[in-house]
């Protein structure tokens, strides 16, 4: 609806119509509409906008398929949620946007990663036909204050590893058929660390010990900080030795990682626990690792303990 008493008076102050010299002349929103039912498949209707910016012309067929190889998949939430699943994350949320909603994009150009922050609303839905109605409203190089915080919900700022937050979140997406396993440890001695050379080795140590663990890249394997000098690893689809294994190589990792940690004979005490398929309560599950980690302590430093034997 618009206000003519004030589109009046700013015409005949200023001389100028705020609707027609300004909102429609210089419309540099992009909108646009299409039928989501169709995905990939689906054509968009650019109604107004300049979509060159984009390398598209309007004047030509826009599919959501030529859309797609223009989205960075290389960002934080992919990192949460998956390379992979990115896409139908992005379908999901576009497709369940029956109220006005924003939804950023990330788009590659030249320069970098363009954040695109976009309005969607579902306005006609039935068997055949979801009709979604879309708007551009700004894009910029700057990560969004919302992207950021997933970012700091979800990756510890020290170690560059997940978070709580994150190993609650794939754990909730647990494949129903996986047969995985947790491992829950911290580390033995590192108040001595502290103690011995002070709190700034101390996260020194837990700096390195985070990048070791990123650099270590296997299919199906996520580590997190889940407190001070508390770690999990998650291993989606995997045996009781290759748990096994991994905890033996944490161990070594632990006790080697620098110099003033050998010195303070830091070490890892590690609980085993199965995570089998997705029917199961996570506080439950998270309170069995603990218990099965505080086993292999009692057991004495740079120990390693089953969920059974608790």
């Amino acid at each position: 609806m618009i206000n003519e008493i004030e589109r009046k008076k700013v015409r005949d102050q200023y001389g100028i119509d705020i609707i027609d010299d300004v909102l429609l002349a210089n419309d540099y929103h992009i909108v646009f509409y299409l039928d989501f039912k169709k995905r990939e498949k689906a054509e968009v209707h650019v109604v107004s906008g300049d979509m060159s910016y984009f390398g598209f012309d309007t004047s030509q067929k826009i599919l959501v398929k030529d859309i797609l190889p223009h989205i960075d998949m290389d960002n934080p939430v992919s990192e949460i949620i998956g390379i992979d699943n990115y896409i139908e994350y992005l379908f999901n949320l576009i497709g369940n946007s029956k109220e006005i909603g924003e939804i950023y994009f990330p788009v590659k150009d030249k320069k970098g990663t363009v954040w695109i922050s976009c309005s969607i609303q579902t306005l006609v839905s039935d068997k055949s036909m979801q009709l979604i109605y879309g708007r551009i409203n700004w894009a910029t190089y700057n990560m969004p204050d919302a992207i950021k915080y997933y970012q700091t919900t979800y990756k510890d700022k020290m170690t560059n590893l997940f978070t709580k937050e994150a190993l609650r979140y794939h754990l909730e997406r647990s494949r129903p058929t996986a047969h995985s396993y947790g491992l829950f440890f911290d580390i033995d001695n590192f108040k001595r660390l502290n103690d011995i050379f002070g709190h700034r080795a101390g996260d020194l140590y837990l700096k390195q010990l985070g990048q070791k663990f990123n650099e270590i890249w296997e299919k199906d394997v996520e580590y997190y900080r889940v407190g001070g000098d508390e770690f999990f690893v998650y291993m989606v689809n995997s045996t009781e030795e290759q748990a096994y294994r991994k905890a033996m190589d944490v161990i070594y990792y632990v006790e080697r990682i620098n110099p003033q940690g050998e010195q303070a004979e830091v070490s890892a005490s590690v609980g085993i626990v199965p995570i089998i398929g997705s029917d199961f309560d996570i506080d439950n599950l998270l309170d069995l690792a603990d218990r099965t980690m505080y086993h292999a302590k009692d057991k004495g430093k740079g120990n390693i303990s089953y969920a059974r034997d608790v």
